[in-house]
């Protein structure tokens, strides 16, 4: 499993990067289908999914050794704190998207990469199906559910998805 997770992670950065560099500086300041971010800020949005992986990772390595009503009762108190999380998860693109140019977005991608694909390798196999209960209502990708392979996975499923957001000039 962990072989077949390193090549789909190594594959999405390598498309993560296919589609910031075939971007133009004008197309990355250009309103994405998403109304609320521009190309750019859609690309920091999507690579904000990697960002979040160590964390993640580090909660369901605690929670998953815990009985599996606290993961449970912890993804509720998740779910009741739904809309802070989505007014960050608004603001945060249009922040970063700002702030990171296509330059220093690739690199911080690279590294985080970098980080996630180490976690992984030091993981004992067994580990990857360790799981817990998440906020189903922070993210439509996210199923009551997951194991840390699954975990592994989300970053990859959540840039896909966003991919076609971003436009293209007509030119």
């Amino acid at each position: 499993m962990k072989e077949s997770l390193l090549a789909e992670l190594e594959a999405a950065r390598l498309t993560f990067h296919a589609l910031l560099d075939s971007l133009s500086d004008q197309e990355l300041k250009q309103p994405s289908a998403n109304p609320a971010w521009t190309n750019q800020q859609i690309l920091f949005h999507m690579a904000f999914g990697y960002f979040l992986i160590p964390s993640l990772i580090g909660i369901v390595w605690i929670f998953g050794r815990l009985p599996d009503a606290v993961s449970k009762i912890f993804a509720g108190l998740l779910n009741a704190v739904t809309r802070p999380f989505n007014a960050i998860n608004a603001l945060g693109p249009q922040g970063g998207g700002r702030i990171l140019g296509r330059q220093a977005l690739g690199a911080i991608f690279d590294a985080v990469y970098a980080l996630i694909v180490e976690l992984l390798r030091r993981l004992p196999e067994d580990e990857l199906r360790r799981g817990m209960h998440y906020p189903t209502r922070w993210d439509p990708l996210f199923r009551d559910y997951m194991t840390m392979a699954e975990i592994f996975r989300f970053p990859m499923i959540h840039f896909y998805f966003h991919v076609s957001q971003i436009t293209r000039s007509s030119v």
